[in-house]
């Protein structure tokens, strides 16, 4: 390397060359990273699986990727599936919540994830904590609450969304997260931190939300929301605005639906999201449109993905599903690359296949794809769209 023979009057000299071999390691397991990248795609997504493991590593190898924060609770879907509730035979129970959903379906994708809440001490809190444990979660910040119960969710199949759900047991186990149940050394571990506007209504999750936020930004974590907006949680929906604008700026990705957007945002062109003041801060803004497929926008980019046809069962998690082939890309290619159209594209029809496979069975975990069965489906219609940009070498972890 050169430096021994530079003598004692020549550190300079040495530390030059130390710091150019450096430089070359640097550039070399870039290469490498990006060339192995490069090969996944060119395999397609079926490969995604064997080619980087059961699982991307945390900061931790044995802690989660992904931290989600939220809500976790019992939905009662009408049988059969589609019916109305008024016209169902039966009420079937299916573990759900926007939050928990999204960390499993992560999980299925192949990155590890963790869940942080609350449920009750009781048969439906055991349930739930016995689903996810099945899935493999992380749930040393999963709690069961003694003396109160696991919130309960009717689903009501209704074309009206803002009356899609009745709730039971409101609030919940899940409000009862408390600011010293959110652990620095848990948090800062960790890649990214997904929420929803549920645990910011009532104290003291709201503040244990609010903590979480802080240390995720404090620790340079990736700040994912979906406000899931509840009409029927929320004390007034004037408040219910409030409070999710106000927690835009923690964010550097931010999903909605089309409704939810009209109600944060009336009027406004989606193809102008970041000029509105609060989502110029944001690195990448998604609107699920339902069976005609999802916008994507960065400041670089914005693309519209057109949506994948199944026959659909049941769409409650198909939000949660998108939100989680999102991430899932973001967790193996970087944020840095929604700046990139093709990229874009390739997320767009990637997270609209989860979202529409979500759809072809009853309730929203039961529903949920693994990434060999989304493979599957997007072969041969995304997998190129990448290729001539990874093989850039500017791609980072």
């Amino acid at each position: 390397m050169g430096t021994l023979d530079c003598g004692l009057g020549n550190v300079e000299c040495g530390l030059k060359n130390l710091t150019r071999t450096a430089s070359r390691l640097n550039e070399n397991r870039t290469y490498l990273m990006a060339s192995l990248r490069s090969e996944i795609f060119n395999q397609g997504f079926s490969d995604l699986h064997s080619a980087m493991g059961n699982h991307l590593p945390a900061r931790n190898p044995k802690l989660p990727v992904v931290l989600c924060l939220g809500e976790l609770l019992v939905d009662l879907v009408p049988e059969p599936s589609g019916a109305a509730l008024g016209r169902s035979q039966c009420l079937k129970l299916a573990p759900g919540g926007a939050p928990a959903n999204v960390a499993v379906a992560l999980q299925r994708l192949g990155v590890r994830s963790g869940f942080i809440g609350k449920v009750g001490d009781d048969p439906f809190g055991r349930f739930l904590r016995g689903v996810l444990a099945k899935e493999g979660l992380h749930l040393d910040c999963l709690g069961l609450v003694p003396g109160s119960q696991t919130r309960l969710a009717c689903v009501t199949n209704d074309a009206n969304e803002q009356q899609r759900f009745i709730f039971y047991g409101s609030p919940g186990a899940d409000v009862l997260l408390h600011p010293r149940d959110i652990q620095s050394r848990y948090v800062k571990q960790a890649r990214f931190l997904h929420f929803g506007s549920i645990s910011l209504i009532h104290d003291p999750a709201r503040s244990a939300t609010l903590k979480a936020l802080a240390l995720a930004k404090k620790h340079g974590l990736l700040i994912s929301f979906d406000p899931n907006l509840r009409p029927a949680l929320w004390p007034d929906l004037k408040r219910a605005r409030t409070e999710i604008l106000g927690a835009l700026p923690w964010c550097d990705i931010l999903k909605m639906n089309e409704s939810e957007w009209e109600f944060l945002f009336p009027g406004r062109s989606f193809e102008a999201c970041f000029t509105i003041s609060g989502l110029r801060s944001l690195r990448l803004v998604a609107v699920t449109l339902g069976k005609s497929g999802s916008l994507l926008a960065s400041s670089g980019a914005t693309i519209r993905a057109k949506g994948i046809h199944v026959r659909v069962a049941d769409t409650t998690g198909a939000g949660d599903g998108f939100m989680a082939g999102i991430l899932c890309l973001l967790a193996r290619a970087g944020l840095e690359k929604v700046l990139d159209v093709d990229f874009l594209r390739q997320m767009g029809c990637f997270a609209n296949t989860v979202a529409a496979l979500s759809c072809t069975k009853a309730g929203a975990i039961p529903a949920f794809p693994s990434l060999k069965e989304v493979s599957s489906a997007v072969r041969g219609s995304c997998s190129a769209l990448l290729l001539p940009r990874l093989r850039d070498g500017s791609l980072k972890r």
